[in-house]
């Protein structure tokens, strides 16, 4: 009886030893087996699904690494350093009616190829950060992947994440799926702030280029380079570098940052060396500023290694710039304390502008060596600080130009008084010998008659020199609102090919591209045009003596028409205003090329701005009586109120700055200054008008004749504003 019991249960054992490895394999398939995750699940949820297979030795395909064990995702787990590929293996489900489309974010990695399981096999996509911009799969500066679901469906998607480089390649394993208007939204934020600020950067070194090319000091240069470092660091670290500048070149784009940041810390440096003085007033303040501008050349040294052989050292030289970063903002600031300390009042500007920039550039060092938390405050401190840091800035190197202005002055004030009293001194010495030495008192009165007529002249030469600085002055005001007055045109047509272009650029056909691209360099070509006219008058001017010259020559007025008629062409396109030119080709006269260009510029930049869309223009030139010819600007815009037109062409009371018919802004000062300069010819300027009707400007400048005299001529070339 015991026997076949015996035998029952030796079967069954035997069985289920038998079926043991076929449950073993059951069981571990089981456990390999992805969750399946819905496409609108969080970052978190997503992260706990992930199953990931680190390959070590780089080799293995996407067939090839399915036949290995994936192992759910550590949250917590922090990759090594090094070169390392890893395997991240997901399935998605889209369980809704509709195709959903999502931007697959996983970091910034060297390389990231995503295959995605469909019919046949697998799709296969790639990005990543040391692939060029036309290669990736979104040309982004972040290494997005796009994903097309479709309704009902489940897909399984094996990701390829490679660090070739410690700087791309995050401390940790992630994986985001971001709707296409919330990434569109944040890049155009991106663009609208960085853009800002890259304006402010802008516009302010060229404020301080002006500076320095007007009074040669070396602080406004150095300041100059320090911001274009600056603007060029932000650029490269929001994405606008490998977007804009090498769009082909991401590996440089990644060792680019270390010659970027030496770039603006040396010049950093010699700003606050010179602008402080530390050379003459702070000698071991002088030293430690030049010792931290030798330790720039570590970082250079390392990224030029990392860039030319295997050595990854990127990651380091991120550290180390942030150290020596540090200390050179440290630095500044004690350095600028000790100086005010000494009684350097300019020092006060430089001090308080520091304060706020270093503060938000230690958060930044600190968040870029993951010491503290990567928020908006860490990112954006920095850029903050630069803003209150290049107002304040500016406002020092005014005080700082307004001291050294005063010290002159004031060594001037004392020589004299030195002179004053050893003339006091003389006076007395010759009364106290006037009783013994008749003989030489007539001879030290006529000296001292001598002597007091030569005071005399000084007082007089000195009040002359008062006035001519006053009027230097004056036309230093004069010279900068024509800059202001006439630059702003072309800059503003070259800001709206560029808005095109960043908005619009991914709707626009190749000839439509062809044909902005072209306008732009036009627009680029005249403000360029522009600037060079304006700045060697500049330099002429400066080089002539005291006064603003009149050099009259020979010019054809219809070349200069049509020459200004070209330049403002684009405005009045913008406004479908056409233009009917009616010049002789033979009409000559004699004037200041300059100042001519500027009158008719003005006069047709007026009509545009106060005529109405689609408006005609009209300018003509004819010969005048008295040997003059006469040109106009005749408009069909809205005119000039007699409140306004009493205040017209006065110095004394100024027109008011009015707003054009699409609400165009202006200065107020472009037809005092056109008033001047037809007066230094010898001419007027007037106006017709009719409110609601139009304006018909006319002005006179000399023929240029044979029968011209000589003595007017002489004159006229003699004559100074």
């Amino acid at each position: 009886m015991l026997a076949p019991c015996y035998t029952w249960f030796s079967r069954r054992l035997f069985r289920l030893f038998a079926l043991l490895p076929f449950l073993l394999v059951a069981l571990q398939t089981r456990a390999q087996a992805p969750d399946t995750v819905d496409v609108s699940a969080s970052e978190q949820h997503i992260a706990d699904a992930l199953q990931v297979y680190h390959d070590p030795g780089a080799t293995l395909t996407v067939d090839q690494v399915q036949t290995h064990q994936f192992i759910p995702n550590k949250t917590d787990a922090v990759l090594q350093s090094g070169k390392t590929v890893h395997w991240v293996r997901l399935v998605l489900r889209n369980p809704g009616n509709r195709e959903q489309t999502r931007l697959l974010y996983a970091g910034d990695w060297s390389h990231l190829e995503l295959y995605q399981q469909n019919e046949t096999g697998y799709t296969l996509k790639r990005t990543g950060q040391l692939l060029p911009i036309g290669e990736r799969d979104v040309p982004s500066h972040k290494p997005y992947i796009r994903l097309e679901l479709l309704s009902k469906s489940t897909t399984t998607l094996y990701l390829r994440l490679q660090g070739d480089i410690d700087l791309y390649k995050p401390q940790a394993l992630q994986l985001q799926l971001l709707p296409p208007e919330q990434v569109s939204a944040t890049n155009s934020d991106r663009l609208f702030g960085q853009g800002i600020f890259i304006g402010i950067i802008l516009v302010m070194t060229l404020y301080n280029l002006v500076l320095f090319a007007s009074v040669r000091d070396r602080s406004y240069l150095y300041y100059v380079l320090a911001l274009l470092g600056t603007g060029l660091y932000f650029m490269f670290y929001h994405g606008f570098a490998i977007e804009l500048l090498w769009p082909n070149s991401p590996l440089w784009n990644a060792h680019s940052f270390p010659f970027i940041v030496t770039f603006n810390g040396l010049f950093r440096v010699l700003f606050t060396r010179h602008y402080l003085n530390t050379q003459r007033t702070m000698p071991v303040w002088d030293k430690a500023l030049t010792l931290l501008a030798l330790l720039y050349m570590l970082p250079v040294g390392m990224g030029l290694l990392s860039y030319l052989t295997p050595l990854d050292l990127l990651q380091a030289c991120v550290s180390l710039i942030g150290i020596i970063g540090g200390l050179v903002l440290v630095a500044m600031v004690l350095t600028s304390i000790q100086s005010l300390r000494q009684g350097y009042r300019p020092a006060l500007y430089f001090l308080i502008a520091n304060v706020f920039f270093v503060v938000g550039a230690l958060l930044f060092i600190l968040k870029e060596n993951h010491l503290v938390p990567d928020n908006l405050v860490t990112v954006y401190a920095a850029q903050v600080g630069m803003v209150a840091q290049v107002v304040l800035f500016s406002l020092g190197l005014a005080y700082r130009l307004n001291t050294v202005t005063s010290e002159l002055n004031a060594r001037v004030l004392e020589k004299e008084r030195l002179e004053r009293e050893k003339e006091t001194e003389r006076k007395l010495l010759i009364e106290q010998q006037k009783n013994e030495l008749e003989v030489m008192v007539a001879n030290r009165t006529a000296a001292l008659r001598h002597r007091t007529q030569e005071l005399k002249d000084t007082v007089r030469k000195l009040k002359a020199s008062e006035h001519k600085l006053r009027r230097l002055n004056y036309f230093k005001d004069r010279f900068f609102s024509i800059i202001s007055h006439d630059i702003r045109t072309p800059l503003a047509t070259l800001e709206s090919f560029l808005n095109i272009l960043v908005n619009f650029s991914d709707k626009m056909k190749p000839d439509q591209m062809q044909k902005l691209a072209t306008h732009t360099q036009v627009s680029v070509r005249n403000l360029q045009a522009l600037l060079e006219n304006l700045l060697q008058w500049s330099t002429a001017q400066t080089a002539s003596g005291h006064h603003v010259r009149f050099e009259p020559e020979v010019l054809t007025l219809e070349e200069l028409v049509n020459r200004n008629v070209a330049l403002l062409n684009d405005t009045a396109d913008t406004k479908q205003i056409t233009w009917q030119v009616q010049v002789v080709p033979t009409l000559q006269v004699r004037a200041d090329a300059h100042m001519l260009d500027f009158v008719v510029r003005n006069l047709l930049h007026n009509a545009i701005k106060f005529s109405y869309p689609g408006g005609l223009i009209k300018i003509d030139a004819e010969k005048g009586p008295d040997n003059m010819a006469t040109i106009a600007v005749t408009d069909q815009g809205t005119g000039v109120s007699p409140d306004v037109l009493a205040t017209l062409f006065k110095l004394e009371t100024p027109a008011m700055a009015t707003k054009g018919t699409v609400n165009e802004k202006g200065t107020g000062l472009g037809l005092l200054l056109c008033r001047d300069f037809v007066e230094r010819h010898g001419g007027k300027i007037q106006v017709e008008t009719a409110l609601g009707q139009g304006s018909r400007f006319y002005f006179t400048v000399p023929l240029a004749i044979p029968e011209q005299t000589t003595d007017k001529s002489l004159q006229l070339e003699g004559e100074i504003c």
